[in-house]
């Protein structure tokens, strides 16, 4: 495995701490517990609940080692999570997970080894995300089922993109650079030795599960009078023929905030053909459509004291076939105290299949409310 590389660079991490210092440790948590009613068109009614009750558990572990020189610092952090009624098994062990990693931070930037998302995930900026379900990678399919995104016992198949963030290879172990801050712009450098993990879009039985990957990044945060802008850029290559650019800008003034991004991936090159099934029973019809695509999203979010509302759209398209996402999300989040925060969710999906069958399409509302407890 070429992640062996990344076991040489937590071992130096590691070996640094001998030096004079002093260690700080922490942990901390949160969980969800939500009810959904979902209410879909007739014609999909036999494949989809009306009832739902998700939940899912974090638990973060941190322990940080501070130099004598406050420009140095060392962090290795473990976090484990879990989840229960979820649609999508996409932790890192799929029902459950947990993500290893360690940064340091020095005068010259952060390094960072382990299992992270990459730097174009890490930066990217879009429509504002309000409540526990998120604009990109949605979890509203714990209540509304998408068939264009699988990823069960069953197989795993991407139709199309589920984020406008740069998510292919998910948590896959890796390294990453982050400049310092110069003229209110950062750069962000990250390789992947292997690009499978379950947290991203590769199927396991892909024929290029153990390539590597490159992403590069930049983020721009700028005052402009009593506006706040923040822009993001970022393009990775996977495989050699994969390529993937995306955009996102946000704008906050007062209390409102009005963000949109977007997602391009296309293939370039002949190495590794999309769909090029070789074990059918394990990857399913069109099972990497997301390789050739784009996504959007847009939204309008406000917050006043502990209450927080946004309403935000998102859609995602492949190229080749006419699989199709659309997503509309009212969320409202109110901060009851530091450890309970209470939401009320309202959406609308459309998802569109390759053809008309009723088990690749569906489309409906949903109706949620929940609590999450943070410690």
């Amino acid at each position: 495995m070429k992640s062996g590389y990344l076991l040489g660079l937590m071992s130096l991490m590691f070996a640094s701490s001998a030096a004079a210092g002093e260690w700080s440790f922490d942990v901390s948590g949160s969980a969800n517990a939500l009810y959904g009613y979902s209410d879909v068109s007739a014609r999909y009614e036999k494949y989809n609940d009306n009832n739902h009750t998700p939940s899912d558990i974090n638990i973060s572990l941190a322990a940080e080692y501070a130099f004598d020189n406050p420009s140095y610092q060392l962090g290795m952090y473990l976090d484990v999570m879990a989840g229960a009624d979820k649609e999508l098994e996409d932790y890192t062990q799929g029902k459950w997970g947990e993500e290893a990693y360690a940064i340091l931070d020095t005068p010259w930037g952060r390094l960072m080894g382990g299992q992270t998302y990459n730097v174009a995930y890490q930066f990217g900026v879009g429509a504002p995300s309000v409540g526990p379900l998120g604009v990109n990678n949605s979890d509203i399919v714990d209540f509304i089922a998408n068939p264009n995104w699988q990823r069960n016992k069953k197989g795993t198949a991407y139709r199309t993109l589920n984020s406008t963030d740069i998510n292919t290879d998910g948590v896959a172990p890796k390294i990453s650079y982050i400049s310092p801050e110069f003229y209110h712009t950062i750069l962000g450098l990250t390789y992947v030795p292997d690009i499978y993990s379950r947290t991203g879009l590769v199927s396991r039985y892909a024929d290029y599960k153990n390539e590597d990957g490159y992403i590069a990044s930049l983020y721009n945060q700028t005052e402009l009078g009593s506006f706040n802008l923040e822009t993001s850029l970022g393009f990775a290559a996977f495989a050699d023929d994969d390529k993937e650019f995306s955009a996102g800008m946000r704008v906050s003034h007062g209390n409102w905030t009005l963000g949109g991004a977007y997602r391009r991936t296309y293939v370039n090159g002949n190495d590794y053909p999309q769909n090029l099934r070789r074990n059918p029973l394990q990857e399913p019809e069109f099972f990497d459509s997301y390789r050739e695509g784009y996504a959007w999203n847009i939204g309008l979010g406000y917050a006043i004291g502990p209450y927080e509302v946004a309403l935000s759209y998102f859609n995602s398209k492949a190229d080749n076939t006419d699989n199709e996402d659309r997503i509309v999300q009212f969320s409202n989040q109110y901060q009851l105290n530091k450890y309970v925060d209470l939401y009320l969710i309202a959406a609308h999906v459309d998802y569109q299949g390759a053809n008309d069958d009723t088990r690749n399409n569906s489309q409906g509302y949903a109706f949620i409310t929940g609590f999450g407890v943070n410690f």
